[in-house]
């Protein structure tokens, strides 16, 4: 072969391959086409169905919404149809109302013309009696009265005693409710101050160390705070006794920082004491001020503080000067919020009404008189100074106020426990209540009660007759009140019942 001719071969082959090359590419590319254009097809008749469903839905919710509106419609003018039939009938209830009011001004006028014309007649009537009687109306309303008083005086009598007995039941009711409110609402602890403190101990080594070498710490802490330092036997415990609160509190406040300090000597001792006695005013004023701010009480000038501190230190027959003004103002308070008077004042002459007793060591005159002169010279509410100076009834009581403490402090101070009185001697008092009563001839029972502030007496309605009851019940108070001693009151309850009793066989 030359090379010419394959050299045309190669040409043809060459030829061949290019044409097959690109027929087999294009038929890629048009596979790939179609697919494309199918694809797209689908893709074109997804968007056309959804298009067409989002139309439906659209066609129906428009249909819906004429629907809506088309009831709308016909609700509103169903409502407006309603509405004039309402304002049709309203304008013929106001016609009515107007003919009605019409008439009635008419008749009302002739009313008028008719009392009118009685009253003239009445007067005519009135004249004519007076001038024929001789006497005027008012001499005849006279006579009628005097008239009247002389036949039915008794039966008169009868009636206003009648009505003075059921008022005087219902002012004791009603003054015994609003106390019992008053106390139930206080909820305080009364305790009566002892002349023993004690003061517990980690052990009893430590009592050694407070006897000291030939009790010399104990000498040393006696003569330093003025107290007796007991040391028995009772595990743990020592007693510090004095009359003096404040000593005793002194003493309490210095034994615990030393035994906290553990360096129990003469000179510690006196250290202690001598710091704790300087530090006394500013203890007082501290106390007075928690005291205030306690009750939540305002206006007290700085003067009376340390003076409400050192109720703290002060008793009467053994009850807490301080516990007893608390619980008197807040009683006191509470009567004043049941009975409409001023409870803030009530609240804060409970607290002060024992003020003098701060002082009445150191000065001469009654708690009383000493509070009253204290509270003018500090410029306190002219009603305080008489609650100070009257709640014992020294002075003319001016204000309700005045006689809500008395009967506060009677409150606190005369209920068992209150004041130091053993058992014993209440037991006693009340059992002398009972057997007193008994005593009497028809009593079938007797009964103390309420902390001995009544005494409940059964009689026989055989031998005991209604006016002999009033009789024994006023006899029986006066044996009480000549052979017993008590504060406050007492209440004779004599109670007289019959019972009648039969069987039908």
């Amino acid at each position: 072969m030359t090379p010419f001719i394959a050299f045309i071969l190669f040409l043809f082959w060459w030829a061949v391959a290019s044409i097959a090359t690109f027929l087999i590419v294009n038929n890629k590319k048009q596979k790939a086409l179609d697919h494309m254009i199918t694809a797209a097809e689908k893709e074109a008749s997804e968007i056309i169905r959804k298009s067409e469903e989002i139309a439906r839905t659209v066609r129906q919710e428009i249909e819906e919404s004429k629907t809506e509106l088309r009831e709308r419609k016909q609700e509103i003018t169903q409502s407006e149809e309603k509405l004039r039939e309402k304002d049709a009938r309203l304008e013929a209830k106001l016609e009515d109302l107007d003919k009605k009011q019409n008439t009635l001004r008419e008749k009302s006028d002739a009313l008028d013309g008719k009392i009118r014309t009685i009253d003239e007649k009445e007067a005519t009537i009135t004249t004519r009696l007076e001038e024929v009687a001789h006497l005027s109306q008012e001499d005849a309303k006279e006579l009628l009265l005097e008239t009247a008083e002389q036949r039915y005086e008794k039966d008169i009598l009868a009636v206003i005693e009648k009505k003075r007995q059921e008022y005087r039941i219902r002012e004791k009711e009603m003054a015994r409710e609003v106390i019992i409110k008053s106390i139930q609402q206080y909820a305080g602890d009364v305790t009566g101050e002892m002349t023993q403190t004690m003061v517990k101990l980690e052990n009893d080594d430590v009592k050694g160390k407070l006897i000291g070498k030939e009790g010399r710490n104990i000498i040393a802490f006696e003569k330093a705070t003025g107290v007796s330092l007991i040391i028995d036997d009772t595990p743990d415990n020592v007693f510090i006794s004095s009359f003096d609160l404040f000593r005793r509190y002194i003493a309490k406040k210095s034994l615990e920082e030393l035994i906290e300090d553990k360096r129990i000597q003469p000179a510690r001792i006196e250290e202690i004491v001598e710091k704790n006695q300087a530090e006394a005013d500013t203890l007082i004023y501290d106390l007075g001020t928690k005291t205030l701010n306690e009750m939540g009480i305002s206006g007290i000038p700085d003067e009376i503080i340390p003076l409400i501190g050192k109720f703290r230190f002060r008793t009467s027959y053994g009850q807490n000067i301080l516990m007893h003004s608390k619980e008197v103002a807040y009683i006191a308070e509470s009567i004043a919020k049941l009975i409409g008077a001023d409870a803030s004042l009530a609240l804060k002459g409970g607290l002060l009404h024992d003020l003098g007793k701060a002082m009445d060591h150191d000065v001469e005159g009654t708690h009383p008189e000493i509070g009253g002169r204290i509270a003018r010279k500090y410029g306190l509410d002219e009603r305080i100074v008489n609650i100070i100076e009257g709640h014992h009834d020294d002075v003319p009581q001016i204000c309700l106020e005045t006689k809500i403490i008395q009967i506060a402090d009677a409150i606190s101070a005369i209920r068992p426990g209150a004041r130091r009185m053993n058992a014993e001697e209440y037991i006693k008092r009340i059992q002398e209540m009972e057997n007193l009563a008994m005593s009497f001839s028809g009593v079938n029972k007797a009964y103390a009660l309420s902390a001995g502030r009544e005494v409940r007496i059964f009689v026989d309605a055989d031998t005991v007759s209604d006016i002999d009851a009033m009789k024994m019940a006023q006899e029986i108070a006066g044996t009480i009140e000549t052979n017993l001693s008590y504060p406050g009151e007492i209440k004779v309850n004599l109670i007289r019942e019959k019972r009648v009793i039969e069987y039908a066989r």
